[in-house]
Formats: C-alpha cells, structure tokens, sequence
C-alpha cells in the first residue's frame, strides 16, 4: 500500500541526533542541579524553561533572549502590583484573575508564542495566590521567575556551544504546516470554562501547591489546541503527565534512600538522560516525553525545594493533586465538548455579482 511504503521511507529517513540529546539533557539537568544547590527561589523552573529552549533546533538569539526575559519581569511585576491592590477586595480580585486568565487564553487563539502564553499563565494563576499568602512571596517570584528563565538562557547558549547542531535545521515542516482552522472565540470560551472554575475553587479552598494551577492551565491549552486531532492527543498528554508523576516519585524514593548531595545530582543527570533518549528516539511517542521531563522537574523541584521534614507527605500531596488536575481538565472537557464543542471558523462572507454591480454604480 502507498501508506505503507510512505512510513517505510520516514523511517528510513529518521537520523538520531544524539547532539539533541545531549544538549538536552546535560543542560536542563545543570540548571535543576545547580538550583538545588544554590536553593534559589522557584529554582525547578529553570529546568522547565530550560527544556523548552533546548527542544528547539536553534537557540534564542540575545535579543529574543533578553526580551523574553524584560517582558516576563514587566508582566510578573504588573500583575504583583495588580493584585495587591486588589487584595482587600476579593470579588473583585478574583474577577480580575479569571480576566487575566482570559486574556492568557486570547494570546493563545490569536497565534502567540506558546511560551508567552504559558508565562501568561503563570501570572494569571500563580501570582494571585501567592499574593494571597504573602506579598512578599508574590514580590519574590516577580523577580524569581525572569531570573530562572535567564538562568535557563545561559545554559542553553552553554548546552548549543558544547553540542553544536551538524548542520541546518529543515524549515519546511514548518513552513507548509497548514494554518488551524477553528473559531477563536468558542476556543477561547472552552478553555477559560476548563481553567476559570478550577482557579475560583482553589483560591477560595486553599487548594495546594500552587503548581497545580499550572498544570490545569497548561492542559486546558494543551488540549484544546489538540482538539481537531482527536481524542487520541488527549489521552497521550494526560498519560505523559501520569508518567511524569511516576517518575518524579521513583527519583525521589532513589535519592532518600542516599541523601548525598552528589548521589541527588546523579539521578538527575541520569533521569535527564532517559527522557532525552526517548525524546530523539524517532518513536511515534518520543513528542510526549518532553511533557514527561517538565511534569517529572516540577513535582520532583516543588517537593525537594526548600528541603524539609514533611517532604514524603509533600510528594503524595503533589502527586494527589496532579491526579485530581488531570481528572478534572478530562472531566471538564467532555462536558465543555458536548455543551460548547469546538467548530471551524464561520468562512468570510465573499461579496456576490449583484453587490459588486451595486457598489460600482
């Protein structure tokens, strides 16, 4: 069948980039390792950045990379001074949190960077709890998150100095990849429908840890960018979360059974390089192990740092939490689906010959 010999020739065409790899792994695990040690604030999202950085073919040229970082800090510190304000006024704060997650889901169906909108993300549901527990912590991660992602720079200019790319990256994938067709509107309304209760409930309940927030509205987008690919994508992100959780677990049950720093750092190392491995493998499912890496960085980050007595009590917590995430975003889902389910875009109306005759005249 044509079919057949069409995957035939992929396969045979896949070359493994153990350069990819490499850079990877050794730089996303430097910057964990290196957060660990330092003990800065929000470290573990270094390596997250970090990640994403990596996983392209090129790295950010300086002045994407310092403009990245100027309007992380400038939005983070917007929204410090957004909420603090707001504080006193609860309705009101949390109707501009639901407003500030709209506007992340806006920058998403409008075609913006998936990084820009993932930082959207975070100060749309992270700075408002934070501010709500401490004005200084939400003050600390204003300045602590555009430091991380500046730290995760650095190694990925380090990481593409060490293992250079051979040679050109192909373009024309992206290129000739056709443009989405759906309505921005319901997509924007699915999202925030997924996101904005979940949000509303944990502020109001004091959730958790507030990365679970993260991961709810990281999924909604994930999900609904995925929808015309069918319900197939879906299940495959929520398992690579899954499998991140597991993961994040077994590292950490490794490193408490030897509480040497260098024995910590090993794992990590060692963990990094099992996920890159998979991730240039050429396996259909290798695209899901770059979510495997982030969700295994965080929880296994959110719960080692700061270090603490109740640190066993902190990963089931973390991992509880990520299970009820990622069962409420399915759940959330299927019922958006089957209320507001996602349609193309209404086609342009094209003028006919009697209006044109008209306008002419």
């Amino acid at each position: 069948m044509p079919t057949d010999a069409a995957k035939d020739k992929d396969t045979s065409a896949f070359v493994r980039d153990e350069r990819k790899g490499a850079r990877l792994a050794i730089g996303v695990a430097g910057v964990f390792i290196l957060g660990m040690l330092f003990q800065w604030p929000f470290a573990f999202l270094g390596a997250v950045f970090a990640s994403m950085f990596l996983q392209g073919p090129t790295a950010p040229s300086l002045g994407a990379g310092l403009k990245l970082v100027l309007t992380a800090f400038f939005m983070l510190l917007f929204g410090y001074g957004l909420f603090s304000v707001l504080l006193p006024y609860r309705p009101t704060f949390m109707i501009a949190q639901v407003l500030m997650v709209m506007w992340a889901f806006s920058l998403s169906v409008s075609g913006k960077s998936p990084l820009l909108v993932i930082l959207a993300l975070m100060e749309a549901v992270m700075m408002p709890f934070l501010v709500h527990l401490s004005l200084d912590i939400g003050l600390i991660f204003a300045f602590a998150l555009p430091f991380n992602m500046a730290t995760a720079l650095l190694a990925t200019w380090a990481a593409f100095g060490l293992f250079p790319p051979r040679g050109a990256a192909p373009q024309s994938a992206v290129l000739t990849k056709p443009a989405a067709n759906f309505d921005p509107t319901r997509r924007l309304l699915r999202m925030t429908f997924v996101t904005a209760p979940f949000v509303i409930l944990f502020f109001m309940l004091d959730g958790g840890a507030v990365i679970t927030l993260v991961f709810v509205g990281i999924l909604s987008f994930q999900l609904a960018a995925s929808t015309s690919e069918g319900p197939k994508v879906a299940k495959a992100l929520l398992l690579a979360n899954l499998i991140g959780g597991l993961v994040a677990w077994v590292a950490y049950q490794l490193i408490v059974i030897n509480t040497q720093f260098v024995f910590m750092a090993t794992i990590v190392l060692l963990l990094c390089f099992i996920l890159s491995n998979w991730f240039i493998s050429g396996k259909p499912s290798a695209p899901l192990a770059a979510t495997v890496l982030s969700a295994s960085l965080i929880l296994l980050g959110g719960t080692m740092a700061p270090f603490g007595d109740d640190v066993d009590i902190k990963m089931l917590d973390r991992l509880l939490q990520l299970g009820g995430a990622l069962a409420w975003v399915l759940l959330s889902f299927v019922t958006v689906d089957h209320l507001l389910p996602e349609r193309k875009r209404p086609p342009e109306s094209t003028p006919s010959p009697d209006d044109e005759t008209r306008q002419a005249a």
